[in-house]
């Protein structure tokens, strides 16, 4: 157990420990991203970001998939519809979640979000280029 007053020095648990709230280490600050040092709420910023430009990227792909089913009306074509319609609406609450819940922002939160936004970034990037084609 700590010793009342010892919990922002770190007690017996080490420099940095803050108790069991969830603040993690002191000043907030993850290990970052290819050795550059980033604040948690930095990241969560560019996450933020990345989230709006996947949201952008998933209606220009809406609209070309819809522009495609009223051509064909197949089931592929409605399914790609489906699929779109479905990702935008998770990137919507998900992005929804990280602007307005400060818990959902907790510490050593912003790496793996961001990982996960650019990677989905990328490959929306390329759904888009080879629907265009």
């Amino acid at each position: 157990m700590l010793a009342e007053g010892s919990k922002g020095s770190g007690g017996a648990f080490g420099p940095g420990y803050q108790g069991q709230n969830g603040t993690g280490p002191v000043g907030g600050h993850e290990p970052g991203i290819g050795g550059i040092g980033f604040d948690n709420s930095q990241l969560i910023t560019v996450d933020v970001i990345l989230g709006i430009a996947n949201i952008c990227l998933l209606l220009v792909l809406l609209y070309m998939y819809i522009g495609s089913y009223r051509k064909f009306k197949s089931k592929f074509t409605f399914g790609l519809v489906a699929f779109a319609l479905l990702l935008l609406i998770q990137n919507a609450l998900f992005t929804g979640f990280l602007l307005t819940h400060e818990g959902f922002k907790g510490p050593g939160m912003g790496s793996p979000i961001f990982f996960l936004n650019i990677i989905e970034f990328f490959a929306l990037s390329v759904l888009i280029g080879v629907t265009k084609e």
